[in-house]
């Protein structure tokens, strides 16, 4: 096997010059200018780099006294595309690309930034920068970008609320509001009406049953709850509505996907309630959440938080309101897919009767017909001539066969007899 010397790089960084052994920083960010975009690249975007695979090559080049050493690769025509040799060196210079990338500290974090008048602002920080400027620790961010919808919970700090509900991630202040942007999350539609009813609510007069003076971040935590708990029940009852539909033609497969998606809603209505739960239950932190009074140096007593507990135990009500409908729908629908299987059952045996009976009749004219291929044969049997041999045959074939019609009924009928005493 003939070998040479290539670069062991991410995908296309080979189009920047480098040596057999070492690559100069200088000369990569020369042809960085001219390389293509390239999966290593997207993979670099996924994990928060912005920096083209030369770059990053360069970059670590900085930081080792100018020089990257890579590895010696062999390459020759006898090995196939899809060889698992090329297949491992494939998965070897994805797994170098993605170690290249920047610390998670260093991801930039796309947000939007609203005022108590409802002016929205696109900004964007990097972790570190983000909790050094609102005095957070780098655990209470750790799971503010996870592209999953990871579990509910409400973190109280002392001038700061975070708000992690599904793919809503908050981060809320006396005066201001921070909605992050969380890419890789499949469904965004509580984001999305908690963006419309907080510009709703902020625009408009309050209700007239409410303070004048309701703290600005109440009014963001009354919204986001509301928005989560609206998209749950949202949820509900359209499948609901496919539940009732489905009943009618009777589609198990229908019934199995809605009580999929009903057993996710009620999972998703727990997790909320236990979020809102957690917070119920420390007299502290909802005396923490009011952040305008802190401003103002009015800070609450543990006891004093009546208008945080109302607000949270509303909430709380309706989630496990959602959450116990959406348990006793799927029941519902459990027990409706248990009657239907039992129907078709009954019609399942109902035909394989019928194919029996169908049988037994096939097998008594079967004898009948034996009978009469007897006869049929051109052979002397000195009947002939006789003038009853036609009334003869014909009659024994027919008695014959309803005997053994009732025969093989009577031992049918005993066998469903047996079944039914056993059940």
């Amino acid at each position: 096997m003939a070998s040479s010397f290539k670069l062991a790089s991410p995908p296309h960084v080979a189009d920047c010059p480098a040596s057999t052994h070492h690559v100069d920083e200088s000369s990569i960010h020369g042809a960085c200018r001219a390389s293509k975009p390239s999966h290593a690249r997207r993979i670099g975007n996924v994990h928060g780099s912005r920096l083209p695979p030369c770059q990053l090559v360069a970059r670590l080049a900085s930081r080792g006294h100018g020089q990257v050493r890579l590895q010696r690769t062999y390459s020759s025509p006898n090995v196939a595309a899809n060889s698992p040799a090329t297949a491992q060196k494939g998965l070897f210079d994805l797994a170098i690309d993605i170690s290249r990338t920047l610390m998670n500290g260093n991801v930039e974090m796309q947000f939007t930034q609203f005022n108590p008048t409802g002016v929205a602002t696109s900004k964007s920080l990097t972790k570190v920068g983000i909790a050094h400027e609102y005095l957070l620790s780098a655990r209470d961010l750790r799971i503010i970008d996870l592209p999953s919808n990871g579990f509910p919970h409400i973190l109280i700090r002392e001038d700061t609320l975070l708000m992690h509900l599904f793919d809503l991630r908050l981060l809320v202040q006396a005066d201001k509001v921070l909605l992050f942007n969380v890419d890789g999350v499949e469904d965004n539609t509580t984001r999305r009406v908690f963006t419309h009813d907080l510009e709703a609510k902020l625009h408009r007069p309050q209700a007239p049953y409410k303070r004048a003076t309701e703290a600005f971040e109440l009014r963001v935590v009354e919204v986001a709850l509301a928005s989560v708990t609206s998209t749950l029940e949202a949820e509900y009852l359209l499948q609901m509505a496919d539940k009732e539909g489905a009943l009618v033609y009777s589609a198990l497969r229908e019934l199995l996907d809605i009580s999929r998606r009903l057993a996710r809603i009620e999972k998703r209505a727990r997790l909320v309630r236990n979020a809102i739960q957690e917070v119920l239950n420390d007299d502290a932190d909802m005396a923490d959440m009011y952040l305008t009074d802190k401003q103002r140096g009015q800070r609450h007593l543990a006891h004093e938080h009546q208008e945080v507990e109302y607000l949270l135990e509303a909430y709380f009500k309706a989630n496990d309101a959602i959450a116990q409908e959406a348990a006793s729908l799927a029941e519902n629908i459990q027990r409706t897919e248990e009657t239907v299987k039992s129907i078709l059952d009954v019609r399942r045996n109902q035909i394989m009767l019928l194919e029996a009976k169908v049988e037994i009749a096939m097998l008594s004219l079967a004898a009948a017909t034996l009978v009469a291929g007897w006869y049929g044969m051109n052979v002397i049997n000195y009947f002939e001539q006789s003038p009853l041999a036609f009334a003869i045959l014909a009659s024994g074939s027919l008695v014959g066969s309803a005997l053994i019609w009732r025969s093989m009924i009577r031992r049918l009928r005993l066998i469903q007899l047996r079944t039914t005493r056993r059940e």
